[in-house]
């Protein structure tokens, strides 16, 4: 098991600090690697200190040293840790970072969760800021919300270690995670010639599943609550009523999808056909390219209000939807020819077919051909973390067709009973698609934008997952703008439309 030595130094005692190390390595050594917190260096220019034998990742605190963030070897045994990142050791040792100002965590917060995505298993965690397990000011309340709580679950370290309070040592209690054998353990190290402890040495197990101890006092984890048991009413059945509640159901003069709402975004519109009608969307996930001069991410919907296609009650062979089946299929088909012979471009569908819907439609997004190869991986990424971190969600498990033509396939979407997610992936013009989907219970609780976070991940646009998000907001003119270019590429296809 790796030996590792945790130190919170300061720019004025760093000499003083490097020469207990070597003492420090002597004594209790050798250490496979040093962990140098604190903001020690003013620039990147400066930090050239002695060449030390033992490795040395420093991670500089609230002060970045550079704007490109990640490691860095910078002199001798030295690497910086700047900013945010994952870092694996050459003894195994996995060690995540979160540094710098709050200004700089907050306008990067959605590439650090991205970074720290299906990251459990993480060895070690540094941290300049707090958080709820260590409780530095004795308010749980005020740590909440900080990303360190947000990164600490979603890496479930086997040890963190923060420099909140500079003048503060604090061990907290180990926890457990649930349906886990990780022990984490939390430190705040205070900072060298504060008068309270600013070192820390262990051994980290990296070969080991977790890090099972025995004879430890383990404490409450602090990000699990435990609801009070509610004694039931006489005669109630043991399913939570919370479970069966239905939405509130959205009339179609206020669906913002339906074309007798009055506040309806119609010049969104690209096409209206008998049954469906195709819109460029609301703050799109794709950005333009190249070849592509517009977003490209387009919906389609029905015009009738409809929550999902196989409706309960109806056969597929009597459903007055066949027809309109029939006519998103071809323009689906339309529009991914468009996307490959026009611009290079693969095409993923998206939809969510449930009960609990408002109002049924189908997401179609342009990829790059050269990173379709990534959709399997991501969608298995965002799988891993749905199932193994959002546990109040469904479970997804999702099923591998190919083409539409498959009796399973065609059984299951055929099945008004069932509730299910679906990827459609055309990656080129000629051969039959990829399918790929996932049932889930009408009471089962679902991520929305399941969808945009898989193609987010295949395009690298974590900022971009959220419909709403700045990033993402357009002029009216603008959207303007994208439904004209997409009508003119679109209409060399209308033959079928």
């Amino acid at each position: 098991m790796p030996k590792i030595l945790i130190l919170h130094s300061n720019s004025s005692g760093l000499q003083a600090v490097l020469t207990k190390l070597e003492l420090l390595n002597r004594k209790s050594g050798p250490f496979e690697c040093v962990l140098l917190l604190g903001e020690i260096f003013a620039t990147l220019e400066a930090a050239k200190p002695e060449v030390s034998d033992i490795p040395i990742l420093f991670t500089n605190g609230r002060t970045l040293l550079s704007e490109k963030v990640g490691s860095n070897r910078t002199v001798g045994n030295w690497t910086l840790l700047n900013g945010y990142g994952l870092f694996q050791h050459s003894s195994g040792l996995k060690i995540g970072y979160l540094t710098g100002d709050r200004e700089f965590l907050d306008r990067n917060r959605e590439a650090i969760q991205t970074t720290f995505h299906c990251t459990e298993g993480l060895d070690i965690l540094l941290t300049d800021g707090g958080s709820r397990a260590l409780s530095l000011n004795g308010d749980q309340e005020s740590e909440v919300n900080l990303l360190e709580d947000e990164i600490l679950q979603l890496s479930k370290p086997k040890y963190h270690f923060a420099t909140h309070n500079k003048n503060l040592f604090k061990e907290a209690l180990p926890f457990r995670w649930a349906n886990s054998d990780v022990i984490t353990r939390c430190f705040n190290l205070a900072e060298y010639d504060s008068g309270a402890r600013w070192a820390y040495a262990c051994n980290v197990g990296t070969a080991e599943p977790g890090n099972i101890a025995m004879n430890i006092n383990i404490g409450p984890n602090p990000y699990e609550k435990t609801e009070p048991r509610k004694r039931k009413p006489e005669g109630e059945s043991s399913v939570e009523r919370s479970i069966v509640k239905r939405p509130k159901q959205i009339l179609p003069e206020k669906c913002r999808f339906c074309f007798t709402n009055t506040s309806i975004e119609d010049h969104l519109v690209v096409h209206i056909g008998e049954n469906a009608y195709i819109t460029v969307a609301k703050g799109p996930l794709t950005v333009p390219t190249n070849k592509m001069g517009f977003s490209g991410h387009s919906l389609l919907i029905p015009i009738k209000h409809l929550p999902k296609l196989n409706l309960p009650g109806i056969s597929s062979q009597d459903s007055p939807d066949a027809s309109l089946r029939a006519e998103m299929q071809r323009l689906e088909s339309n529009i991914k020819t468009m996307n490959y012979k026009k611009f290079e471009m693969s095409t993923v569908a998206f939809e969510i077919n449930s009960d609990h819907s408002i109002h049924y439609h189908r997401q179609l997004f342009p990829v790059p051909n050269y990173l379709i190869s990534k959709f399997r991986p991501a969608l298995e990424r965002q799988v891993h973390f749905n199932n193994k971190e959002l546990t109040r969600n469904a479970q997804l498990n999702f099923m591998e067709f190919e083409g539409f033509e498959d009796q399973k396939f065609e059984s299951t979407i055929n099945d008004n009973n069932l509730n299910y997610l679906q990827f459609t992936v055309y990656e080129d013009n000629q051969s039959s698609p990829k399918i790929y989907l996932a049932t889930f219970n009408s009471h089962e609780r679902i991520d929305l934008q399941f969808g945009r976070r898989v193609v987010a991940f295949v395009l690298n646009l974590p900022k971009r997952i959220k419909w709403d998000s700045p990033v993402c907001r357009q002029t009216v003119e603008e959207e303007k703008k994208e439904v004209n270019q997409y009508q003119q590429h679109l209409k060399d296809f209308e033959s079928a439309l």
